[in-house]
């Protein structure tokens, strides 16, 4: 795993240089971003969450472009992602850590739109019953007194993540810990870690599976990801891969943040992730305008 270089917008080292120059002056791009933690600032309460708006209009920029496509990918549902993000038109969307994907348009827009929004099989729906009862029989047991009710359990449409931001260290590791218990009766049951959350999934998909299917539908030469949290490391993988097997001309893999992680480059928060989607959204608009001139 890679912790260096860093990469702190706008400016960044030489090599990151170049990757950015890739992106920027590229046949066909396609930039797909995660929501939280990256385009918006982590929250306490995960329904406040809102894009920093020097983001939101670098995106909207972006998405306007020839040859250009944006695309959201995140742990969040669909429906919840676009009511929050106000994606711009045209961005597509991939949702539920791969499971959910809403993609208007094939390669430049001529294949059939691609909508995912699978049904729960019934071992899926038996799981995710068992996840809600046993989140339930959790309350009054939490050091202090607290129960359930004093924490956010998110309902999604294949998993339920329970939120322990902001509450005290001890309170948080019990609720984790009974959480994950649910995984000796269901094995299936995918356990999702992140930036205080405990995520059960019932569905396998991952952001990897969300980026290749982006690279199937948009058929670009050259894409970029922007992640913050454990499950975005997937998502690096997946483009290292496709940019190892020249599927694409050229990758960009970008952490947001100091964690550890396969990105090869990294940027310190949602604000210099704002700096940075500005400057790639000039870069390419003069780029574009140079090739019609």
């Amino acid at each position: 795993m890679t912790t260096d270089p860093t990469v702190s917008a706008p400016a960044v080292s030489a090599p990151a240089e170049v990757a950015l120059r890739d992106l920027a002056t590229a046949d066909s791009l396609l930039l797909a971003l995660d929501f939280d933690g990256v385009l918006a600032p982590l929250q306490d309460d995960p329904s406040t969450s809102r894009m920093v708006p020097e983001s939101a209009a670098a995106i909207a920029a972006l998405a306007r472009l020839p040859h250009t496509r944006v695309a959201l990918v995140s742990g969040r549902d669909i429906a919840t992602l676009r009511q929050l993000s106000q994606a711009p038109d045209g961005a597509w969307l991939i949702g539920s850590h791969g499971a959910e994907a809403e993609l208007e348009g094939g390669a430049h827009g001529a294949s059939a739109p691609v909508v995912r929004s699978p049904e729960l099989t019934p071992a899926e729906a038996e799981m995710l019953t068992a996840i809600d009862a046993h989140l339930d029989a959790f309350e009054h047991t939490l050091p202090g007194g607290h129960g359930t009710s004093d924490f956010l359990i998110e309902a999604k449409p294949y998993s339920r993540t329970v939120h322990t931001r902001g509450i005290a260290a001890e309170a948080a590791a019990a609720l984790h810990g009974h959480a994950t218990e649910v995984v000796e009766e269901f094995p299936d049951i995918r356990v999702i870690e992140g930036h205080d959350i405990t995520e059960l999934a019932v569905k396998q998909a991952t952001k990897g599976d969300g980026i290749r299917l982006l690279a199937r539908a948009g058929e670009p030469t050259a894409m970029g990801y922007l992640g913050d949290d454990v499950t975005d490391e997937d998502a690096f993988a997946a483009l290292d891969e496709l940019t190892d097997s020249r599927a694409l001309d050229s990758g960009l893999t970008l952490k947001v943040g100091s964690a550890q992680t396969c990105a090869s480059w990294r940027i310190a928060d949602p604000t210099a992730v704002a700096a940075l989607l500005d400057r790639l959204a000039a870069e390419r608009t003069e780029f574009l305008r140079s090739v019609d001139s």
